[in-house]
């Protein structure tokens, strides 16, 4: 082993500066898309986000091995530093991005790609795994309290939706939910349209509220949408 490293130094320190600079930016690069690669698979496990995060994970190795060769580029040479400054200048980013959590990630991206690139190898290490710890940590301490959000729309008799007999629409909701935030509740020729985001302990309490639904409002059309599993 020892004598491998000593030939692989030799090679090194023979090296022109220039193909230098290309073997650690190479290098470096593929170091970056390997956390790039661990990062994405922490989002898909650990990120809260609602759309399909698969889409934007995929492009976490990606940006970090990009971020790596654009710091070696501004590293190596003042005027290219400025070349690719005029050259972002006239990209348009018209994608947009929708929880902060995914705006985290990416910065996390960027800054691991940015350590690479300065060759500070082990911060960059170091950066994935405290943000690691919080993530996981975040994920372990809200599991329990995790809600599972439904879009609900319920629609009947007016008068039946708003009785007091304790089996109207929100009373049922009020009984078993953990909260509902209502979106849209239209009435006309005394038909009633109500719609609402409800929260759940468990993902089969959909299944229970449904039948509980139907039982106490036969004639009403129930139908709910899982919002956890929306694109």
């Amino acid at each position: 082993m020892s004598s491998i490293l000593a030939d692989i130094a030799d090679w090194y320190g023979s090296l022109t500066p220039e193909v230098s600079l290309v073997v650690r930016c190479g290098v470096n690069m593929i170091l970056g898309g390997l956390v790039g690669i661990y990062l994405r698979a922490l989002y898909q496990r650990f990120g809260g986000s609602m759309s399909n995060r698969e889409n934007l994970a995929n492009i976490f190795p990606v940006l970090t091995a990009i971020t790596v060769v654009m710091i070696f580029v501004v590293k190596s040479s003042l005027a290219l530093s400025l070349g690719l400054v005029g050259a972002l200048s006239i990209v348009r980013f018209r994608t947009a991005i929708k929880t902060p959590e995914e705006l985290v990630y990416l910065f996390l991206c960027i800054g691991v790609g940015l350590a690479f690139g300065a060759e500070h190898g082990l911060l960059a290490f170091v950066a994935a795994l405290v943000a690691t710890v919080f993530v996981v940590g975040r994920g372990l301490f809200s599991q329990k309290a995790r809600r599972h959000n439904l879009s609900l729309t319920v629609t009947g008799d007016g008068e039946r939706f708003f009785e007091q007999s304790g089996e109207s629409v929100l009373d049922v909701l009020g009984a078993l939910t953990e909260g509902v935030a209502i979106q849209r509740l239209d009435m006309e020729n005394g038909q009633v349209q109500f719609r609402a985001n409800v929260a759940l302990k468990e993902p089969d309490d959909a299944a229970a509220l449904v039948a509980q639904l139907r039982s106490k409002l036969p004639k009403f059309r129930i139908s709910y949408v899982n919002l956890d599993k929306l694109l």
